[in-house]
């Protein structure tokens, strides 16, 4: 599951999406597509079946859309743009701390 990073802020509009990076105080904006995908990963978690609501209405192949969505993500992961947030820690109960 990906997650905006905590430096990041984000809009959208009728136009795309507009991140905002605190950490480097860079601004990025988003094309349509590009803009889809953000806001499906900040929706849902994952780009899970989105190839194929991108692709098929405007005749694509969805397994180039799939890699051209994977390599995207990929980028905003090294970029630190996104993170995939660790597991929460288990609570103990307190008769064992």
């Amino acid at each position: 599951m990906l997650t905006p990073a905590p430096h990041i802020h984000h809009a959208t509009d009728g136009q795309g999406a507009l991140v905002l990076d605190t950490r480097s105080e860079t601004w990025m904006m988003l094309g349509p597509d590009a803009s889809r995908i953000w806001t499906t990963i900040v929706t849902y978690g994952t780009t899970e079946g989105l190839a194929d609501e991108l692709a098929i209405p405007s005749g694509r192949d969805p397994h180039a859309v799939r890699l051209g969505i994977d390599n995207l993500v990929t980028q905003w992961q090294r970029d630190g743009l996104l993170i995939e947030p660790a597991a929460p820690a288990r609570r103990r109960k307190w008769w064992q701390r």
